[in-house]
């Protein structure tokens, strides 16, 4: 039955158009953004601080690996929570009531909610991974190693199980399709700010970078650009003193600091699954007391 209910989940997301649009609409909005103006910010930053040095294939190959990792952050949040709005249709509909007068032991549907959502966020960000990765080769002539993918592979994996938790926990407190919509629709919006990705964390106040910095999803971003520009950063500040490097990787969020000491790769993921475990064990506790008022 558990099989049945996870399949019947993954089947209900990608068979509703609007939760695939409202998953996807942070990444059409940032791939706009970036055509629009925001590219051009980062370019004038780039050659400001290796003085014009750059080539042209390894300026793009640098920016849009940036843009991607920032990409792949954003769809792990968005993919899952739409996955997450069975929940919300089926209390709705009071289809939740057959599952509370069938067998299944009651944590049998929260559970496979999580794992659907855990799913369909791992496949829409591989896909989202895949053909931005095969743009970036075709436009610049370089691509990410096997090492790198394998990397990047196991992040989505770790970034989708984080969200899936914590977007179930956000989405147990709906009632209504309405509100489920609304709050996809700010976060979808909002995401990329929290991320760094529309304004880069460097250019925030100190007070924002601070409150932004205990959030999971900006370290989950930091992770992302630290494997997949790992080679371009190289390629592009290897002929400039390592103060500007610096510069960059702490002003464009690819390396965390906390008064002025790095945070480290390990206090990321410690983070990443502090947040996954304890919303997981909020989801269950609210998804119980929720099923015991119907």
């Amino acid at each position: 039955m558990s099989r049945k209910l996870l399949y019947r989940n993954i089947q209900l997301y990608f068979r509703d158009r609007a939760s695939v649009f409202f998953s996807l609409l942070a990444v059409l909005i940032v791939i706009s953004l970036y055509i629009l103006f925001l590219s051009k910010l980062q370019i004038d930053s780039v050659n400001q601080q290796t003085n014009n040095m750059l080539k042209t294939e390894v300026l793009s190959y640098l920016i849009n690996s940036w843009i991607l990792s920032g990409l792949l952050s954003i769809t792990t949040v968005t993919s899952t929570l739409g996955a997450l709005g069975t929940i919300t249709n089926d209390r709705q509909n009071r289809i939740i009531m057959d599952f509370k007068s069938s067998p299944l032991s009651i944590m049998t549907y929260p559970t496979a909610c999580v794992i659907s959502a855990f799913v369909v966020g791992s496949i829409i960000s591989l896909l989202s991974f895949a053909i931005y990765g095969s743009y970036i080769f075709i436009d610049t002539g370089y691509y990410f190693s096997v090492e790198m993918v394998v990397k990047c592979i196991g992040l989505i994996f770790l970034s989708a199980m984080m969200n899936a938790a914590l977007m179930g926990f956000l989405v147990s407190f709906f009632e209504t399709n309405n509100a489920f919509s609304a709050v996809s629709l700010i976060i979808g919006t909002i995401i990329g700010f929290i991320n760094g990705l529309y304004v880069p964390m460097g250019l925030l106040p100190e007070t924002i970078q601070s409150i932004l910095k205990f959030l999971p999803f900006g370290h989950i971003a930091s992770l992302f650009r630290r494997v997949l520009m790992e080679e371009s950063i190289d390629l592009s500040f290897k002929n400039v003193p390592l103060s500007v490097r610096h510069a960059y990787t702490n002003d464009f969020g690819i390396i965390l600091d906390w008064n002025g000491k790095e945070i480290s790769l390990y206090v990321s993921i410690f983070l990443i699954f502090g947040v996954f475990l304890v919303s997981l064990i909020l989801f269950f506790i609210n998804f119980r007391r929720k099923r015991q008022e119907i």
